[in-house]
């Protein structure tokens, strides 16, 4: 019998999937895409997700404090509800937390927690508290509505791939505080500590588009772009075409990649926990959008590639060619994937 290890997450997933077998009435999305979707009977259907996140594996508390691990975890989560083109009413968290934790620690860790859901219009309405033996550990339900959800299976021949905004810094802040964490405090890379500790789920942006019917399918940048596309194209049964050129990064990246001697492109394919959005949109309705992000003081999306005819994943450079990974996206029971 393979191990976990050999599994992956994604086929201990599909596993658990088969064990479940079809959803019950009412439940128009179960195991399988960003959020479950329920209809309840309103306008609206109900979304729900977990995300949880453990110490040691998720963060580090000596690079971040329990209020930054908090808050980055509760964004996390919050950016289910974006990927479904919805907006968050509430979440409630379990936190496991070691008896030995000091207690304004742990109640930072609270406070990280509360304040981010209510930054994003997401009280803390509930939850439970137990002893952890060794590490922190947050589990947050989110819950929000979405008057047409968006699904990873919408995307087809022609549309447009798009993304909300950079990717890549994540990874960046990653490889540099595994080297040399105090470069962080120079102002030169303090965007990528940012996203690190600080990221935005992007409920903007879903918001304006939602209210279009431009988009066809979206997922957000939590593993890695390549293996979240990846998602897109195997739920869509489509080829998606990623024109490496054309991947949004910023300077501190680039800055990032130079002093590690590392290369960009790479980051930006493969970088986790960004949570900008993977949209699939109608060819010609770019455009449009964009004058609604505008109009709401948004930035605009970025034309990354194409949807064809086929099936997984490609990176195009320039040249025609297709770019391998030297790293993958993340798998927790793989780890990075290569």
């Amino acid at each position: 019998m393979s191990s976990l290890m050999e599994l992956g997450e994604f086929g201990f997933i599909q596993r658990v999937a088969a064990m479940v077998g079809g959803t019950p009435e009412g439940v128009e999305c179960g195991i399988g895409d960003d959020c479950a979707v329920i209809d309840v009977g309103g306008p609206e259907k109900l979304l729900i997700a977990t995300d949880a996140a453990l110490e040691s594996r998720h963060f580090d508390l000596e690079w971040m404090t329990t209020f930054e691990a908090a808050q980055r975890t509760v964004a996390g989560a919050l950016s289910d509800i974006a990927a479904m083109g919805g907006h968050p009413l509430a979440l409630l968290c379990t936190a496991a937390i070691p008896r030995t934790t000091p207690s304004d620690a742990a109640l930072n860790l609270m406070s990280g927690v509360a304040g981010t859901g209510t930054r994003y219009g997401a009280p803390l309405i509930g939850g439970d508290t137990v002893a952890a033996a060794e590490h922190i550990m947050l589990d947050v339900v989110v819950i929000g509505f979405a008057k047409r959800p968006w699904l990873r299976s919408g995307a087809r021949p022609g549309d447009r791939l798009v993304l909300t905004g950079p990717v890549g810094e994540a990874q960046a802040a990653l490889q540099i505080m595994l080297t040399n964490p105090d470069l962080l405090r120079e102002p030169q890379y303090a965007p990528l500590r940012k996203r690190m500790v600080d990221p935005t789920p992007r409920l903007r942006e879903a918001a304006v588009l939602a209210a279009t019917d431009h988009v066809r399918a979206a997922i957000d940048v939590s593993d890695g772009l390549y293996q979240d596309a990846s998602h897109v194209a195997r739920a869509s049964g489509v080829r998606l075409e990623i024109e490496v050129r054309c991947l949004p990064e910023t300077v501190a990246t680039r800055l990032a990649a130079d002093y590690m001697r590392d290369k960009a492109p790479w980051w930006a394919a493969a970088s986790g926990e960004e949570y900008e959005l993977l949209l699939a949109v109608d060819r010609d309705s770019v455009p449009d959008a964009n004058r609604h992000l505008k109009k709401a003081g948004l930035n605009p999306l970025t034309v990354i590639g194409d949807v064809v005819h086929g099936e997984g994943v490609a990176l195009i450079r320039p040249d025609g060619s297709e770019m391998e990974l030297e790293r993958g996206g993340w798998d927790h029971f793989k780890g990075v994937q290569g």
